[in-house]
């Protein structure tokens, strides 16, 4: 069996490629820095950036059958809504959502060839908005429903569609979203930062300790595995974060609302007087 994985220099698609390989497939591993391939005989690193068609369609076109292909490359920036920069936003959904697009469509015809299926990477983000996560829950809501059309749509040609909706998992991708609000944070006017400077602060504390202790990616990796090769996989995998997921379901929203805010340990109130804009 051959597959194809997007943005395997760390976390999740990482570990993924990692264990298919060792598991005895063969696998294509997509990164944009090939210095950050990982290491195994069986996995052929690939430079592929899924936000360059140009690229893709390249790649395609020297790829033979696959059976399968992981939709996993992705990236998360995080701040207010109110005051988020635009260029944020577009490449947020560029990345996530158009960009999953792009490469599902160049590795169709290879998927088809090798009678194959596609796993979508998810979040539990994609099902709970959080605090001042905004833009990264809706590339996730749109990757949602680009799973279910395309789902629906290759059906006749029986080609299993799976998304896979993670919780939280260790990703290098965290320094990478500090990284960012903090930039932001530095050109942003006296106004946001006295909004959204205490939240922030919070938010970017809680992202420190959830690395430290968020959960193996190995377990979202066997579900990727499971995910490409069980005879009947499901239409879609919640690893992690159930209980946010079914209280989200059964309690008021306004309710769900206070208890985010409260475990992420945001600030209830505005304090002090507002600034003239």
């Amino acid at each position: 069996m051959t597959y194809l994985v997007t943005g395997t220099s760390s976390g999740i698609g990482r570990v993924s490629a990692l264990r298919l390989a060792g598991h005895g497939h063969d696998v294509v591993a997509g990164m944009r820095r090939l210095q950050d391939a990982p290491t195994h005989a069986r996995i052929r690193p690939l430079l592929l950036d899924v936000t360059d068609t140009d690229q893709l369609a390249a790649a395609a076109k020297e790829i033979g059958p696959l059976q399968g292909l992981v939709n996993n490359a992705g990236i998360t920036y995080v701040g207010p809504m109110e005051h988020l920069p635009l260029e944020r936003l577009r490449h947020q959904l560029d990345v996530n959502v158009v960009g999953l697009l792009a490469t599902t469509q160049a590795f169709l015809p290879s998927i088809r060839a090798g009678k194959g299926r596609i796993v979508i990477m998810s979040s539990v983000a994609g099902r709970v908005t959080v605090p001042l996560h905004g833009a990264y829950s809706a590339s996730k809501f749109a990757v949602e429903a680009i799973g279910d059309a395309l789902r629906q749509e290759l059906r006749p040609w029986g080609i299993p569609v799976v998304v896979i909706e993670p919780g939280t998992f260790r990703s290098h991708n965290r320094a990478g979203t500090e990284a960012a609000a903090t930039a932001d944070r530095t050109t942003a006017d006296e106004l946001a930062q006295q909004r959204y400077g205490a939240a922030m602060d919070a938010l970017l504390q809680l992202n420190r300790t959830v690395e430290t202790s968020a959960g193996d990616p190995e377990r979202v990796a066997a579900v990727v595995e499971r995910a490409l090769t069980t005879a009947r996989p499901r239409t879609r995998y919640l690893v992690g974060a159930r209980a946010m997921v079914v209280t989200s379901r059964l309690l008021p929203t306004r309710v769900m609302d206070t208890l985010l805010y409260r475990s992420m340990g945001l600030p209830r109130s505005a304090s002090g007087p507002e600034l003239t804009p």
